[in-house]
């Protein structure tokens, strides 16, 4: 058999605080009926003013060892899928494994947006996969409300605070992780972006004032391009490996 990378711990956290629909229809012109007709969302836990990233992911992370037996300093490689990191650097990934102390581990943040869980799965199946690497840990994290713009229904009734993560170990046997086929199309940026504080718009108080650190969206672009495209790369992936819809007993999007 070839070696093959295997999901051996799962965890996920959010924040405790809860804002509701009606919550959102006292800071912008939307109602409960619009949000939950359109996107199906009726709440979102966002953090307190005293939690960022890290703080998600530090729970995560340890729920992780928790739920699979194990001491920090068995982790390899802790990779961090996420657009909203604590700092520019150091990144989230370096404090999560001082909070842990998982003295052993390397590890670096991950870029990419929405898809960011999944390339970072994808990179931690592959350390794995190299046979250099017997336990990697990843996690998917987001603490969207600090880019959001309360003004903005086409953004803020969507997002909300928490991820989820993984342990990645090595497998032998005919199962774990089988198969992957992602993409990226650039040419999508300026349909879903935040402009300010990279080095094309840095930081200043113009930038503030012109709002250019918020989430922007073109969301019925957005949406089309998402749906078309998964429905595309789910039948192709079952094809390449041999199944039909018959064999899938449950399909996450």
């Amino acid at each position: 058999m070839n070696l093959k990378a295997i999901i051996t711990a799962t965890a996920h956290s959010v924040p405790d605080k809860i804002m509701t629909n009606f919550d959102l229809e006292k800071l912008v012109d939307t109602s409960d009926e619009w949000i939950k007709s359109r996107t199906g969302i009726k709440k979102r836990h966002i953090v307190s003013p005293s939690e960022a990233n890290s703080n998600i992911s530090t729970k995560i992370a340890r729920t992780l060892l928790k739920k699979r037996g194990i001491s920090a300093d068995e982790i390899d490689l802790i990779i961090i899928g996420t657009i909203t990191p604590d700092h520019f650097t150091p990144s989230t990934a370096a404090l999560v494994q001082k909070n842990i102390k998982a003295s052993n581990a390397w590890g670096y943040d991950l870029s990419a947006a929405c898809s960011g869980f999944l390339f970072a799965l994808e990179s931690g199946s592959n350390f794995i996969i190299s046979g250099r690497y017997n336990k990697v840990m990843i996690i998917g994290i987001d603490i969207m409300t600090s880019v959001l713009d309360y003004n903005d229904r086409d953004t803020c009734v969507i997002f909300g605070d928490g991820g989820g993560g993984v342990i990645l170990e090595p497998c032998y046997e005919n199962y774990g992780i089988i198969d992957s086929i992602l993409h990226m199309d650039g040419n999508g940026g300026e349909y879903l972006n935040i402009p300010g504080g990279g080095s094309r718009i840095p930081a200043t108080k113009y930038s503030v004032k012109n709002k250019e650190h918020y989430v922007k969206q073109d969301g019925k672009t957005v949406y089309k391009y998402a749906v078309k495209g998964m429905a595309e790369v789910s039948k192709r992936i079952l094809t390449k490996n041999g199944f039909t819809g018959n064999d899938i007993k449950l399909f996450i999007p």
